[in-house]
C-alpha cells in the first residue's frame, strides 16, 4: 500500500502546537535550539505567543519547523513514505522531505516568504474567503465578473467539490460572496488571513522569492512531490518556478489527490497541526485510508503502519 504524507497549510495552526513532541523529545528540543538561533526567533516562546502564532511572519516558519520535526520523528519510527504533498505553505515542508532542500535552506526560504508575503499583504490589502455548495464553473464565474483592472478575485484553492476559496481586493471578494450567496451558496464567508494570498498581489511576493531561493542548490529528490500548480509530480529542474508561481496561482488540492489515487497511493497521512485535510482526503477519495498526526498522542493511530 503506497502512503502519502500531507502537510497542513497556514490556518491551522493553534497556540502550543509542536510543544508536547519538543518535551517528550530530548532529540527535537536541540533541533528547535539551533533552528531558533538559525532564524533569529525564539521558537518555543514564538509558539506560546497568541500573537506571533497567528501572524503570518511568524505563523508560516513556525509551522513549517512543526511539521519537519513530526515528519523526522515519523521517518526515525520506520515510517515508510512513498510520495508527499502539502498545501500551499505546507508545501515547503514537502520540498524538505522529498529532498529538494536541506533543513538549513527551506528554514532560511520559509522565512524569507513569510517576509514577503508580509510586505505584499501591507502594500495590497486584501482577503480571502470560501465558498460552499456551488461548482468550480459557477465560482471562477462569479470571480470574472465581479473583477476589474483595480480590484481582481480570483480562485485560489480548489479543496474539494463544493469548496473553493477565493482571493484578491477586499472589495472585489465582498462583491464576490454577495454574489455567490445571490446564486445559491450554502455558505460564503470571509477567511481569518491577513492577506489575498495565491492571487495576483503576490506577483511581486514570488519574483523576489525566486531571486532568492536562486542562491540555494535544489538538491535530487528521494521522493516524489505533487506540486500545488498543476498537481503533478515536481522536477527537480522545476522546483524554483514552483516556488515563484505557486505563491500566486491556485492551489489545485483536490486535483492533486485524485491524481495521486490514480498513481496507486491508498493511505494519506495529514501532518502538522489541525485536522483540515484530513477532511477533506475523506471527501475527495472516501475509500482511502486517511490518518491525521496532529498532536503527540496521534502517533497512537498510526502505530500498525509503523510496525
Amino acid at each position: 500500500m503506497k502512503t502519502a504524507i500531507l502537510f497542513s497549510g497556514q490556518g491551522a495552526q493553534f497556540l502550543g502546537m509542536g510543544l508536547d513532541f519538543i518535551d517528550a523529545n530530548p532529540k527535537l528540543k536541540a533541533k528547535v535550539k539551533d533552528y531558533s538561533e538559525l532564524i533569529g526567533l525564539d521558537i518555543i516562546e514564538a509558539l506560546n505567543d497568541p500573537l506571533k502564532i497567528n501572524d503570518t511572519r511568524y505563523t508560516q516558519p513556525l509551522m513549517v519547523v512543526v511539521e519537519m520535526l513530526i515528519h523526522d520523528l515519523l521517518l526515525s519510527k520506520g515510517l515508510k513514505i512513498d510520495g508527499y504533498t502539502g498545501f500551499s505553505l505546507g508545501e515547503f515542508t514537502a520540498l524538505y522531505a522529498a529532498g529538494f532542500f536541506d533543513e538549513t535552506a527551506i528554514l532560511k526560504i520559509i522565512d524569507m516568504r513569510a517576509k514577503l508575503m508580509q510586505e505584499a499583504s501591507d502594500k495590497y490589502p486584501g482577503m480571502m474567503a470560501a465558498i460552499l455548495a456551488l461548482t468550480d464553473l459557477d465560482v471562477e464565474s462569479i470571480c470574472k465578473e465581479v473583477s476589474n483592472l483595480d480590484n481582481l478575485v480570483v480562485p485560489a484553492n480548489y479543496n474539494s467539490d463544493g469548496q473553493l476559496v477565493i482571493s484578491g481586493s477586499k472589495e472585489a471578494v465582498l462583491k464576490a460572496v454577495d454574489l455567490a450567496k445571490q446564486k445559491g451558496a450554502r455558505r460564503a464567508m470571509i477567511l481569518n488571513v491577513s492577506g489575498a494570498f495565491h492571487s495576483p498581489y503576490m506577483n511581486e511576493a514570488g519574483h523576489s522569492l525566486k531571486l532568492y531561493v536562486e542562491n540555494f542548490k535544489v538538491g535530487k529528490p528521494v521522493s516524489t512531490l505533487y506540486a500545488n500548480t498543476n498537481a503533478k509530480p515536481l522536477e527537480q529542474s522545476n522546483v524554483i518556478n514552483e516556488i515563484q508561481s505557486q505563491i500566486s496561482n491556485p492551489v489545485y488540492f483536490k486535483q492533486t489527490i485524485r491524481q495521486m489515487v490514480l498513481d496507486g497511493f491508498e493511505r494519506f497521512i495529514e501532518v502538522g497541526p489541525g485536522q483540515v485535510l484530513s477532511g477533506l482526503v475523506k471527501k475527495i477519495t472516501p475509500a482511502s485510508q486517511v490518518y491525521n498526526v496532529s498532536k503527540f498522542e496521534d502517533i497512537k493511530n498510526i502505530e500498525e503502519i509503523l510496525k
